[in-house]
């Protein structure tokens, strides 16, 4: 669990292509990293992702698109919460670990949104791309 950023990083490119976000349900592996990252470490991960150079308009546009489609779900629920004990998953205090180590460099940044905050986010993120793709 302890990666670094430019390790999470390598695991979006060795997932790009991303699949269509419309023909894919919840637990389609095709967008795990970013599920994770967003849900369990609470990082801006769509942002992160949104910064690589490498990565393709369209996976950029796929992602957010999966993105606004799933915001409800990028946020941990009191189930969540409670499988985090060290039994049924990893305790809650190794993944906050795991997410200060991440944010600690300024690499990658908290997300900090709420679910309408996010989506938001979402929506400006799509615009720029759009207004980027035409130029």
């Amino acid at each position: 669990m302890n990666k670094s950023v430019m390790d999470w990083v390598v695991i979006m490119s060795a997932l790009n292509p991303r699949p269509k976000p419309f023909k894919i349900d919840i637990e389609d592996a095709g967008y795990v990293d970013i599920h994770f990252l967003c849900k369990y470490m609470r990082v801006n991960a769509i942002e992160l992702f949104l910064q690589q150079e490498k990565f393709s308009h369209k996976d950029k546009e796929k992602l957010l698109l999966y993105s606004n489609k799933v915001a409800i779900f990028l946020f941990m629920d009191e189930l969540d919460i409670e499988l985090l004990d060290g039994e049924d998953w990893v305790h809650r205090d190794q993944i906050e670990v795991a997410r200060l180590n991440l944010i600690y460099n300024g690499e990658i940044n908290q997300l900090k949104y709420t679910e309408d905050e996010l989506s938001e986010y979402i929506q400006k993120e799509l615009k720029a791309l759009s207004i980027i793709k035409e130029q």
